[in-house]
């Protein structure tokens, strides 16, 4: 285990080095150690995942137990602390004896053994307090400091939810971005002729795949998604490299529910990668459609590519553009326009802890300003009376109805209500939240609210004069 911890510490000062958090280090760093036993690989996620998503709580914990403050210390002892204080703290399977003689290890095996003392006496006081730390008052003026603290989350951002959605909303969202999350699978259904058909495509499946020891649940939303807990790497299931399914949240397979793609629509999705989105609507416009998927570069193309080619759908066209540029070929080119901008993330955060450690007010100023570039560049796209979805992974305001709201002022578009479909995916109450809004013409989903991701969805016509 000690060669385990020490894979952990690796990948922990990685992300400390440059003060940013790079989604794709554990990934990798996984992908690396793909040979160690499943236990040892799912330690070190767990590990790494934990001293991220719970950071701020973490050095809040250590703070109360340390003459040096966390900032100040040497950081690989810094990070030899975090591992040993998550451990202690949210790891009852690990003794906390072990947790504290292992950082100790650690720390003399890189020779710190002048802080070897240090390690112990901080990591035992954690340990025998860990029932009795004091946490900020939940109530009055120190709220935010309480939800920020507890959940480990920005002060900024905690402030900026409660003035948008109340405390207790914003409490069950924190909430639910530091739960254990089940995989979502879609089902590849692109051969599928009827209803009959695609049971009997998920039935094989599933039962395929329950042989491996993974527990699997159909997803309460939409049919062919399914949920997996006890599962190792994705790409070593039964069907994978068949194409016989992908992985996506159910939040963004509502992309194509909401639009409305059917059999032998063009779909435009001007910004695809990995190609999620592209992919389930080339499943829905069959073989006499066509979906029209760009990105940025040429690594993001070819991601689309390499899915596209394993789910076996042979009515995908890729090129690389920049979404902010005017593609005067796809004018009026489009039934359905897919703008998935790029935005701040924040209804992910369960699944991407790195986005509330790297995200700031000022960069949600700057990818406001991208998305509009955006959508001044590609709204043409569209036919005249064809379909605009403009949806994103947020639950910022500023980014989702304000957008939707500027459209409808400076282009020929008006919003469509989308209460019937979203009446028969949510089966809400009829004066519900999200009815409304559906009515309105958009959906903004909570992180958790109906087991999702956080995401937002709005359909717009293209006005016919």
């Amino acid at each position: 285990m000690s060669n385990i911890r020490e894979i952990v510490l690796s990948i922990l000062m990685e992300y400390d080095r440059d003060g940013k958090k790079k989604p794709s280090l554990l990934k990798d760093a996984l992908e690396k150690y793909d040979y160690l036993e499943t236990r040892d690989k799912a330690f070190i996620k767990r590990v790494v995942d934990g001293c991220l998503e719970r950071q701020i709580q973490v050095d809040y914990v250590i703070d109360q137990f340390s003459k040096t403050k966390v900032l100040k210390m040497q950081p690989l002892i810094r990070n030899i602390i975090r591992m040993g204080t998550y451990q202690i703290m949210f790891m009852d399977q690990v003794p906390d004896s072990a947790a504290c003689n292992e950082a100790v290890k650690l720390a003399s095996k890189h020779k710190f053994d002048g802080l070897k003392g240090f390690v112990n006496g901080v990591l035992r006081n954690i340990a025998r307090n860990k029932d009795n730390i004091k946490y900020p008052d939940k109530d009055g003026s120190s709220s935010i400091e309480y939800l920020s603290v507890f959940y480990s989350m920005p002060q900024w951002l905690c402030k900026m939810w409660v003035q948008e959605y109340g405390f207790e909303k914003t409490e069950k969202i924190l909430q639910f971005f530091l739960e254990t999350r089940p995989t979502v699978l879609r089902i590849n259904m692109y051969e599928a002729k009827d209803k009959e058909a695609q049971k009997k495509i998920k039935d094989e499946l599933v039962e395929e795949i329950k042989k491996t020891g993974a527990q699997v649940k159909d997803n309460n939303l939409l049919s062919y998604a399914i949920e997996l807990e006890k599962t190792d790497n994705i790409k070593f299931l039964p069907g994978f490299d068949e194409g016989r399914f992908a992985v996506q949240d159910v939040s963004s397979m509502l992309v194509a529910e909401i639009a409305g793609v059917t059999e032998g629509q063009t779909v435009v999705d001007v910004c695809a990668a990995p190609g999620g989105k592209t992919t389930h609507a080339a499943e829905k416009v069959g073989k006499s459609g066509r979906v029209l998927s760009r990105d940025v570069s040429d690594r993001k193309c070819e991601l689309i590519l390499e899915n596209a080619e394993r789910l076996g759908l042979d009515n995908i066209e890729v090129k690389v553009s920049d979404a902010r540029i005017h593609d005067g070929n796809l004018g009026d080119m489009a039934d359905v326009l897919y703008l998935d901008v790029p935005c701040s993330g924040l209804g992910i955060i369960g699944r991407k802890s790195d986005i509330k450690l790297n995200t700031s007010q000022k960069a949600l100023s700057e990818i406001e300003a991208l998305q509009w570039e955006i959508v001044k560049a590609s709204w043409d796209y569209v036919k005249k009376g064809g379909t605009m979805i403009y949806s994103t992974c947020t639950v910022n305001r500023a980014e989702n109805q304000k957008v939707v709201e500027k459209i409808c002022r400076e282009f020929p578009f008006e919003m469509v209500d989308i209460s019937e479909v979203v009446s028969d995916i949510f089966k809400p109450e009829k004066d519900s939240d999200i009815m409304k809004s559906a009515k309105k013409g958009y959906i903004q989903l909570l992180p958790g609210e109906y087991g999702t991701d956080g995401f937002f969805i709005a359909r717009l016509r293209r006005k016919s004069d």
